[in-house]
């Protein structure tokens, strides 16, 4: 259960939602594999989420008891399930996270001497923790923050020259090369990296060498301030802003860096209205929510698409602080009453105000899924139509309320 702060009711994360659990960012890495150290009702949603998008074969669960737990035996018990994972791969994996849960947290333990031992037994895999921890999903140290952080910390500490490379940081989803911004970096003879879009560790290994990293979402903040300390990588925010001005911001500061020639922002925009526009037209009368799940900034993309005619019945802020968006910080409102009885007349931008609304359209978007600018408001204004077209059924929508 996902608590909250304004006395509404509480949400339950069932696994499917969004797709994107601790494991699969993880997996982000290429040539990975993951070995699970937690209670087994913790490793439920993980082990779902994996069925259901299929990487459970780069997943392993070591299941502790409760003796394991208090008698400390798991420490040991880690080491030598790592050892049989890494026996019975026919190709070892470059690289194997331990992941712990927070019960581990609660502990204190110390890993250090688990991976230096894996590593001696198997030289040729990188051997590393990460931690799933919800227990501070209000706190100053909020999961995705620490994740994101802990991701680039095992890469060699060494600097290596900057190469012609921009490296994409903290969104799990990898750019679209329909991408205004991803067009001009490749056209203009720079490498645009995505650790998500390569099969290949060595891609993983390449961000040492990174001109600059660009910081889709705040979560991955602290991820590039550490590879700019390490590196002397410099980086921009990035962020998903769906506002105009703020696209137009981040274009110029890219190409200022890069020392690119600015594109025509102009007819960027006018060509984007068009769409945003003639969508509205489309869906008629019908209102849109949207959520802080969807998109970091909803907001933002209210205020746009309500510029180009869309009416938005409300917007459900779940998301980091948008005051100041460039820092690690969280903040949580959900409602105090929803409604599971089927909306004809709304379509859900994002699937929790899908299930706030119950509403029988749903546009279902995740943490921008890696879209940004105005391609990825053209990206919203087709998923929109789509869901104008093609309602869920009621079936759906309970299922949907039961998780």
């Amino acid at each position: 259960m996902i608590a909250d702060q304004t006395n509404g009711l509480p949400r339950y994360c069932h696994p499917y939602h969004g797709g994107w659990d601790v494991a699969r960012i993880a997996l982000d890495i290429p040539e990975s594999r993951i070995l699970f150290v937690c209670p087994v009702s913790c490793a439920r949603i993980i082990c779902l989420n994996a069925v259901k998008y299929g990487y459970k074969d780069r997943i392993d669960v070591l299941a502790l008891s409760e003796d394991d737990i208090v008698s400390g035996n798991y420490e040991e018990k880690t080491i030598e399930a790592a050892c049989c994972v890494l026996d019975h791969q026919k190709q070892l994996p470059k690289a194997l996270i331990l992941y712990v849960s927070c019960i581990d947290a609660m502990l204190g333990n110390d890993h250090s001497f688990q991976t230096r031992e894996i590593m001696d037994r198997y030289p040729g895999v990188n051997c590393f923790v990460l931690k799933m921890c919800p227990i501070t999903r209000y706190s100053g140290d909020l999961p995705l923050v620490a994740l994101q952080h802990d991701m680039y910390a095992p890469l060699e500490k060494e600097r290596i020259p900057h190469e012609k490379t921009v490296t994409f940081i903290g969104s799990n989803i990898a750019y679209d090369r329909e991408n205004e911004l991803v067009r001009l970096i490749e056209d203009s003879g720079y490498r645009a990296l995505h650790i998500q879009a390569s099969s290949s560790y060595e891609d993983y290994l390449a961000v040492r060498g990174s001109a600059l990293n660009l910081c889709l979402m705040p979560f991955g903040k602290s991820a590039c301030e550490m590879l700019k300390e390490r590196y002397d990588t410099p980086f921009i925010p990035y962020f998903a802003r769906y506002d105009f001005a703020s696209v137009r911001s981040t274009m110029n500061a890219v190409c200022a860096a890069l020392n690119l020639p600015l594109p025509d922002m102009n007819a960027l925009e006018r060509e984007t209205e068009r769409i945003l526009k003639e969508t509205a037209d489309y869906i008629g009368d019908t209102e849109l929510v949207i959520d802080g799940i969807a998109t970091l900034f909803p907001d933002a993309l209210r205020n746009t698409l309500e510029s180009c005619g869309f009416r938005v019945r409300r917007v459900y802020s779940d998301s980091v602080n948008r005051v100041s968006p460039d820092i690690d910080s969280g903040e949580v409102t959900v409602p105090l009453k929803r409604s599971y009885q089927a909306d004809e007349n709304v379509i859900a931008v994002g699937m929790v105000s899908a299930s706030f609304e119950g509403a029988d359209r749903a546009v279902d978007i995740f943490y921008d899924n890696g879209w940004w600018g105005h391609d990825g408001l053209r990206k919203i204004a087709a998923e929109i139509r789509k869901a104008y077209d093609h309602p869920r059924s009621g079936e759906e929508i309970r299922e949907e309320a039961r998780r």
